[in-house]
């Protein structure tokens, strides 16, 4: 395994642990995080957010109803653990 899988497997474990820290947040702290004001938007395809990338990673995993897991955080740092770990991501 080269250096830059495993950068890799870092980024994707640590975009799962950011989720699951957004899903924890108080919903108006979420909402400020994705209000877009002052912004301009770029031309072209949107491009994938946050929880569309991580939803296609829980998907590989086989990780089901990730929002409620995510409130349990010894269950969350497995997923996380596992994201890291696995060879599909």
């Amino acid at each position: 395994m080269s250096k830059a899988e495993n950068i890799v497997k870092w980024i994707k474990g640590q975009r799962i642990s950011w989720l699951g820290h957004l899903e924890r947040m108080e919903e108006d702290a979420q909402n400020d995080l994705h209000s877009r004001t002052g912004w301009d938007e770029a031309k072209g395809r949107p491009r994938n957010g946050w929880k569309v990338e991580g939803e296609r990673d829980f998907q590989v995993l086989g990780v089901r109803r990730w929002r409620k897991l995510v409130m349990d955080r010894n269950q969350w740092k497995d997923i996380v653990r596992q994201a890291k770990a696995h060879s599909g991501l």
